[in-house]
């Protein structure tokens, strides 16, 4: 989500596939037919893609964050300005969340303003790329495991209820949507990406294929015990609320091949397009659930005919993403937070000047 002077094409394309995992996985929750026990190829490859866009949102702010190397002022300007688009996002969600709900912005943010702190050692060259993950990994995963109650119970009324400020913390640290812990893994990842030298493809590989191996075994172990293997919240082998270890563990393989996938194969200019302004269409795009979330339950839409909604409204927002960009590339909340930066480094730069005076 945030910009840089320089661009890189498949950085942008994996922000733009990022905000458009998230229109996709929001789309699918939203127009679910929750009665129904229909199964679908299409609803797999929704849930199962869908699963890997707070990750790969995550892992790209880690990865601009060590390189950004922002001042506290542009830290404090650009966390502020995330906590208001969440509050937006809430007020215009209510079907979804409540007024202060945490959620992947207030993440942003706050990974923003902890970011002396948890790449603190990587960027000071204190630990090699490969050790500071493998550190990160660990410590998270150790707590994940051992200590799974401290991120609080597998229910969204309970993870978007903020009845207080003390709730309101917990849940922007331990037990909200997207809590601090353990999401600060896919910022330590994005981190270890940018601190890797270019080309040394040896660590992602031998990463992928034990993630792959270990989530294929636990595959297994559910089909063979007739265990439900992946699901948003309840008993799963997986679970995304809260994100256990083994969704930790699946999806930042996933990250892994997308990242692959994406700086390799896929170039295309409008994925690139939407990931310049992928705040926005994340923001916006959950402005028409406010008048529709009901549509597919006054319609009687089977499972199949969701899926090809969710899919063709996905398809929609990054066309239109991509066409507003193309015309109006100043117009878009990007570029609004910039305007509040370097406005407050002028009227900085013009208190420190009269002060010298």
């Amino acid at each position: 989500m945030l910009n840089h002077n320089k661009r890189i094409l498949h950085i942008d394309a994996l922000r733009g596939l990022a905000v458009l995992l998230m229109v996709m996985v929001h789309a699918a929750a939203t127009w679910n037919p929750y009665s129904s026990a229909q199964t679908s190829v299409l609803a797999y490859v929704v849930s199962g893609l869908g699963g890997l866009a707070a990750p790969l949102f995550i892992t790209l702010l880690g990865w601009g964050l060590l390189r950004a190397n922002l001042t506290h002022q542009q830290r404090v300007i650009r966390a502020s300005f995330l906590f208001v688009c969440q509050f937006l996002v809430n007020i215009i969600s209510p079907h979804l969340f409540e007024p202060f709900t945490p959620g992947v912005l207030s993440l942003m943010a706050l990974l923003i303003l902890t970011e002396p702190i948890w790449i603190y050692p990587l960027r000071q060259g204190r630990l090699s790329a490969q050790a500071y993950f493998l550190s990160i990994f660990a410590a998270v995963l150790t707590l994940t495991f051992l200590a799974p109650e401290i991120q609080g119970v597998s229910s969204w009324n309970a993870r978007v209820s903020t009845h207080s400020t003390v709730v309101f913390v917990e849940h922007l640290v331990l037990t909200g949507t997207y809590p601090l812990h353990p999401w600060v893994l896919f910022a330590a990842f994005g981190a270890t990406i940018s601190a890797l030298p270019s080309g040394r493809t040896r660590p992602a590989v031998t990463f992928t294929a034990l993630g792959l191996t270990y989530s294929g075994l636990l595959l297994f172990y559910a089909w063979k015990n007739n265990l439900a293997w992946a699901l948003p919240s309840g008993t799963a082998l997986l679970t995304f609320f809260p994100a256990n270890g083994p969704f930790l563990i699946a999806s930042l393989t996933g990250v892994t091949l997308l990242w692959a996938l994406v700086s390799t194969r896929l170039h295309a200019e409008w994925l690139a397009l939407t990931g310049r302004c992928s705040l926005t269409v994340y923001v916006m795009h959950f402005l028409p659930f406010t008048f529709l979330h009901e549509v597919d339950e006054r319609n009687g839409w089977s499972l199949t005919q969701s899926m090809l909604v969710t899919l063709s409204y996905t398809l929609l927002w990054g066309l239109l993403a991509a066409y507003w960009y193309k015309r109006y590339p100043s117009r878009n909340l990007e570029s609004l937070m910039r305007t509040f930066e370097k406005r407050f480094k002028g009227r900085r730069q013009q208190f420190a000047n009269q002060s010298d005076e």
